[in-house]
């Protein structure tokens, strides 16, 4: 383990524990350009304009849910590695984040709930990835309607996830994106973050 030190704004500081000696996979164990693109997103919305309740996919060590929770949103984040959920609830505690929950979830797992925003960043790289997310967030009902997904991941790797976006945007999806350019470890990384509304 190691500690590093976060800085999304001057105001908003964190002190995260990444998990840097995991196996490989290891994606989920470390802050990555995409999670500190899309925390920064979040803290540049206007106040009013958040939902209540959101619920992270593959929340990895936390850094996007601790961002959310630290905002008021009440965050659920899931993830299917359980040391990762683990950490990102360990993340939430050091930091003196409060209404931030975790579970295990695979995406073929049954839905019985529906938040009004979803957070994804970095999860659309295995060529089953669009299906799985379409089939959790729009077929199985996760997003609900009128509700917003957040997705997000680097541009040098958009070939999927443009692929998830037209399917949103073929059943209605109301659909924005914006390129976020992010310094992070000595290197400057560009990333894609969409913005997809279900119909009401």
């Amino acid at each position: 383990m190691r500690t590093v030190h976060v800085e999304l704004r001057p105001d908003v500081v964190f002190q995260l524990l990444e998990a840097v000696a995991q196996p490989r996979p290891n994606h989920w164990s470390r802050v990555w350009p995409t999670a500190l693109a899309m925390s920064r997103w979040l803290l540049d919305q206007p106040k009013a304009s958040l939902p209540k309740e959101a619920f992270e996919l593959g929340c990895g060590m936390g850094l996007v849910s601790v961002t959310a929770a630290h905002l008021g949103i009440v965050t659920h984040s899931t993830d299917r590695e359980p040391l990762a959920i683990a950490l990102a609830l360990e993340n939430a505690e050091r930091n003196g984040v409060v209404g931030l929950t975790t579970s295990l979830l695979e995406w073929s797992d049954p839905i019985t709930t529906s938040a009004p925003m979803l957070l994804a960043s970095d999860l659309v790289y295995e060529p089953t990835s669009p299906d799985a997310i379409y089939s959790l967030v729009h077929t199985a009902g996760l997003l609900a309607p009128g509700g917003v997904l957040v997705m997000a991941g680097p541009t040098a790797r958009a070939e999927l996830a443009n692929t998830l976006v037209r399917r949103f945007r073929d059943v209605g999806y109301a659909h924005l994106c914006e390129a976020l350019h992010v310094e992070w470890e000595g290197n400057t990384d560009t990333v894609e973050l969409h913005t997809l509304r279900r119909p009401a």
